[in-house]
């Protein structure tokens, strides 16, 4: 072999190391790389995983504390209707008093209500017919109790039951439905009682 040959051939030996040298350092490299990604990749993997956890947990507790929340709503409202038609029936009930229950009520409920003035008291057409005999001595001596005076009006109102009170310019409305808007709030409660308290 001459010596342009030896030297030819040692170049070529020295490149082909030289390369062999930068493809391992590069498969080195790349096997680094690669390792690493795959950490980076595996910490990632992980955090996504907890807060997929985190989230479906806390969509849990919502969707819980909704249902419980609908189901308190649905509870209170289902009470609520069963309060309403104990009311509505106690109104219905005193439409269906006999004569002498009923005008009983009536005298309670303007022992209540009469104040010490000279007033009028007027009923609907259908309770001025059947008013007993001695009811209007008994509104005298109620009205009389509170220092005051009371004449049944033979004009008749357009009232469903109960009655108007009159003094003066003050008018004052006695009937069933009034009566019962001016003390729902305490129906409510008492018919709350009635029917619940045991399962409280």
């Amino acid at each position: 072999m001459s010596g342009l040959d030896s030297i030819v051939e040692e170049i070529h030996r020295q490149a082909k190391a030289e390369a062999d040298e930068i493809l391992k350092q590069a498969d080195e490299y790349c096997n680094s790389f690669m390792e690493q990604a795959k950490k980076e990749t595996a910490l990632e993997i992980e955090k996504i995983e907890k807060k997929a956890q985190a989230d479906r947990k806390l969509y849990e507790e919502k969707t819980k504390s909704g249902a419980e929340f609908r189901q308190r709503n649905s509870l209170l409202k289902t009470r609520q209707e069963c309060i309403n038609k104990v009311i509505a029936q106690a109104q219905k009930t005193i439409h269906c008093f006999s004569d002498e229950k009923y005008f009983d009520f009536i005298g309670k409920i303007l022992e209540s209500n009469v104040s010490d003035g000279c007033g009028v008291i007027y009923f609907n057409a259908k309770d001025l017919e059947r008013l007993p005999k001695d009811f209007g001595d008994k509104i005298k001596d109620i009205s009389k109790s509170r220092g005051g005076s009371l004449e049944i009006s033979s004009q008749a109102r357009d009232i469903e039951d109960g009655f108007i009170l009159t003094y003066g310019e003050i008018e004052e409305n006695c009937t069933v439905k009034a009566l019962f808007a001016a003390n729902i709030d305490k129906l409510k409660d008492i018919a709350n009682k009635s029917l619940f308290e045991k399962t409280n």
